[in-house]
């Protein structure tokens, strides 16, 4: 019995160390502050809201963007640009996402998160947002 126990902690400090050695997020990497607003956003609309990303590094080669609804559990689509050097994304970019279409009454709570990508695509940087959709004024 004593063996086996050594084996199953053995196997699992295995399992940790690949996980945490293979992650794809440098230890140095800095928080982005991601803000967007859906004034002016329609309803079931294509692309990202009206959005600015600050604290992007100079060595970004790419943005990974990515939405989802906690309300109703719905992944909205991820989409990899490259960056070009600007911290505004303006509404309807990256058709890749689907825009937010809850039912009626019943709004969505999405999440907005932005990852700032290396060369290598190793993130150097991550942020994330989340905001009621419609908003209620």
């Amino acid at each position: 019995m004593e063996n086996l126990v050594k084996k199953a902690l053995s196997s699992l400090l295995i399992l940790l160390f690949v996980l945490i050695n293979c992650s794809n997020v440098s230890p140095d990497a800095v928080e982005l502050v991601v803000n967007f607003t859906w004034n002016g956003y329609k309803h079931c609309g294509m692309g990202l809201p009206q959005m600015n990303i600050r604290g992007i590094p100079e060595n970004t080669r790419y943005l990974n963007i990515s939405m989802y609804d906690h309300e109703h559990g719905f992944d909205h689509g991820e989409v990899k640009v490259v960056y070009d050097g600007s911290s505004t994304i303006t509404m309807g970019s990256y058709t890749e996402i689907t825009g937010p279409c809850p039912p009626p009454n019943n709004p969505g709570r999405y999440r907005i998160t932005v990852k700032a990508l290396d060369e290598n695509s190793v993130v150097i940087g991550i942020g994330k947002n989340e905001k009621i959709f419609p908003e209620k004024g």
